[in-house]
């Protein structure tokens, strides 16, 4: 099977395991002159953390590229066979903004790296992802790493189950807002991750097999990057001359003082190679990657509050808190990545005031926030979403009151039955999206329209109030009241 990828063309191979060919085009190969000289031996040389392996092949002066993706698979495929969820979505992305961002240690260019769900590579779970990488000196790509990321983020939402509406509006915000970078991001998916994670660990017992009660967090792990085989060989035949001088020492002079001195510098040594290999080496930043651990089961239950503590309860960001979605927001959360977070701290304005969190393990960093923000917000109002349909000419109301309402003609899974002509039995899903609703067409045979324009199936749509709405031959207008 053949495809294109950017420019390039690419057909995937069954020989000796599963690849994937890439030449520059159905007739040609790549030439020597066409490859970043030190990006091919840097790739050669190291081994590189969630980057799918690559090989050259070098025919008649033409050379293809080779991906090896066996025990891999598509991210497309498994979103649409197991779709992730919100804790798997922000797994998915932390781990591909940190490959982005370990590029930078083996002299790689993160807009060379391929953004897309189709050669996107899943191992063992969401967490562990793999990019391929080209490493071609003119990059064929028509648009930057962070738009493709912004897009990736959008498409995968729409798979997300269970999607928690309010923290879609955080990340959706922070898409449209001009500072976006991949630090900023990744800022925001781990507060995201660790505020969901604290309220709900996750469980794959319930999602995929109800009768096995363990279950599983995700652990983040910092490790150094790995060593080449040059390097290591270095280090172990600087460790053996070091304690040869040690011991050669003591054979001028044995005693005991000498021997005991010896074995102790010769244990120093071989700390000092194993501490260079594993934790620390000078100008290194370590990798941060993200496993699944197994805990026992057991019973979580809700902290019994005195009224005092209620009363003054604070979120994690320093603000009174407001109940949604099962979770404590504040308005400030929702604007959260409109302003700067604590990864933009060193170009924060003057007119920024500082406000510590509270005393938390998890969050123990420091928001900035407008001195406006500070001061308690009045009540907010209270707001109605509805959809509003005329039938035999009388209007009937249908009141949108859970996070994803779903309308079709199914009995079972649908919170609304509409038994219309050219309704699917699962039609569309409304998501809230803080105040307001947004629409997921469920891949329905006649599709969805808002105000007369198809949706793209499974993708979300922000609604506005007075939007018409077409599900089959029935039209709602989707309507938000603030009273």
């Amino acid at each position: 099977m053949a495809n294109q990828l950017d420019d390039y063309w690419i057909e995937y191979i069954e020989s000796n395991g599963t690849y994937i060919k890439m030449k520059k085009s159905q007739s040609e190969g790549f030439q020597q002159e066409d490859f970043q000289e030190l990006q091919v031996k840097m790739i050669q040389s190291n081994y590189i953390p969630r980057l799918v392996p690559m090989t050259f092949e070098d025919v008649n002066n033409e050379v293809s590229v080779y991906y090896k993706i066996e025990g891999l698979r598509g991210l497309r495929s498994i979103s649409k066979e197991r779709p992730p969820s919100m804790q798997e979505y922000y797994s998915l992305f932390i781990n591909l903004v940190q490959a982005l961002q370990d590029s930078n240690n083996t002299m790689l260019n993160d807009n060379h790296f391929v953004l897309n769900e189709e050669n996107i590579y899943i191992g063992k779970g969401y967490h562990d992802v793999y990019l391929m990488y080209v490493p071609i000196k003119q990059n064929n790509s028509r648009i930057s790493v962070n738009e493709s990321l912004k897009k990736l983020l959008l498409n995968m939402a729409s798979e997300v189950r269970g999607l928690n509406g309010t923290q879609f509006k955080m990340i959706l915000n922070y898409l449209k807002d001009p500072g976006f970078s991949l630090r900023g991001i990744k800022q925001l998916l781990s507060k995201l991750q660790d505020k969901q994670q604290e309220e709900m660990p996750v469980n794959r017992s319930q999602s995929e097999d109800d009768s096995n009660q363990e279950e599983y967090k995700i652990k983040k792990v910092r490790s150094l990057p790995p060593l080449s085989s040059k390097i290591k060989l270095y280090s172990i035949l600087f460790g053996f001359l070091a304690i040869a001088v040690i011991w050669k020492f003591y054979t001028d002079s044995p005693s005991t003082v000498m021997l005991i001195t010896s074995i102790i510098l010769s244990l120093l040594v071989i700390a000092a190679v194993v501490v260079y290999w594993f934790i620390w080496r000078p100008g290194v930043e370590p990798i941060i990657t993200e496993k699944e651990v197994k805990v026992k089961s057991k019973q979580f239950k809700q902290p019994v509050q005195s009224k005092t503590e209620e009363n003054t309860e604070t979120d994690h960001f320093g603000l009174g808190t407001e109940e949604q979605d099962g979770y404590q927001f504040t308005e400030a959360d929702y604007n959260l990545p409109q302003r700067e977070i604590a990864m933009s701290t060193e170009t924060a304005v003057e007119n920024k005031v500082r406000v510590d969190q509270p005393q938390n393990p998890t969050y123990d960093e420091t928001m900035l926030l407008d001195a406006s923000e500070m001061i308690p917000q009045a009540n907010k109002p209270k707001v109605q979403n509805f959809l509003i349909t005329n039938r035999d000419g009388s209007e009937e109301r249908i009141e949108l009151n859970s996070d994803n309402f779903i309308i079709g003609r199914a009995e079972k899974g649908t919170d609304f039955v509409e038994n219309g002509v050219g309704v699917s039995r699962m039609h569309v899903e409304f998501i809230r999206l803080s105040d307001t609703y947004g629409l997921k067409d469920l891949g329905a045979k006649n599709g969805t329209y808002v105000n007369q324009e198809k949706v793209i199936p499974y993708k979300i749509h922000e609604l506005e109030d007075e939007d018409d709405i077409q599900i089959g031959k029935t039209v709602y207008t989707y309507r938000v009241v603030y009273e």
